[in-house]
């Protein structure tokens, strides 16, 4: 029953914000499982509301999951704390500002305020992405412990020479207290980040980050901007993620 269960969770982690429709055969495939085991499972999550089936055969997530979405993200990130404290950090530093966890050995995007410029980084809600490239990144996984670590190294096949380069950036960031990058994440766009705590203090289980254009956001702007950030993060970590 559990060995089910876990190959039935595993499928529905292939739908994602890049791939948000499969085909039964064409997910089959990409999963290794027979296609009369994907066609059952994703029947069965139909039926419940957990997926639909467009006209082409084609399964997608279904409103179901964004109800539970709805519930999680306001136990998780109280948007009548979260998203204030980023408009006005977005509003003061004119870049785009974003909130992010770690989820497993990857980070997901679960909160953005917009730059006002028409010249601006983006990135959507629901997004994941590694933690070895990016300010954002960066600042959850300095801060994870060495085995950790260690498994996001192996995950993305990194060789010793560069994982020693990476963990020398690591080291700094621990020292610092915040991440600054350069076209790391994406071409012509600098970040810079701080690390969200749990709220028992335990663990860095986020960041907080901002990201824009390389001319904008420079090692020059750095302290004025990270004085902004430590004030809206405050808050946030008060009331965002749970305890771990």
């Amino acid at each position: 029953m559990l060995k089910t269960l876990n190959g039935a969770r595993g499928l529905l982690t292939h739908f994602s914000v890049r791939q948000p429709s499969w085909g039964v055969r064409e997910l089959a495939k990409h999963a290794g499982i027979h296609h009369a085991v994907v066609h059952r499972v994703l029947a069965t999550f139909a039926a419940n509301g957990f997926l639909v089936q467009d006209a082409a055969g084609r399964y997608g997530l279904g409103l179901r999951w964004l109800e539970l979405g709805q519930a999680t993200r306001k136990a998780f990130s109280p948007s009548e704390v979260v998203q204030p404290a980023l408009e006005a950090l977005a509003a003061q530093s004119g870049e785009t500002v974003f909130l992010s966890w770690r989820e497993g050995l990857e980070g997901l995007c679960t909160d953005i305020a917009q730059s006002p410029h028409q010249l601006r980084f983006s990135i959507e809600v629901g997004q994941r992405f590694p933690l070895v490239a990016g300010a954002h990144a960066k600042a959850i996984l300095a801060f994870q412990d060495e085995s950790l670590r260690l498994q996001v190294y192996r995950a993305g096949g990194w060789q010793d020479a560069a994982v020693d380069a990476l963990e020398a950036q690591l080291t700094r960031i621990r020292a610092d207290g915040w991440a600054h990058t350069r076209e790391e994440a994406a071409a012509a766009v600098a970040g810079l980040a701080v690390p969200l705590w749990s709220r028992d203090g335990r663990a860095v289980v986020g960041s907080l980050g901002i990201a824009g254009p390389l001319q904008r956001l420079d090692i020059q702007a750095v302290p004025r901007l990270l004085d902004a950030m430590r004030r809206a993060k405050g808050p946030i970590e008060e009331v965002a993620g749970f305890i771990r």
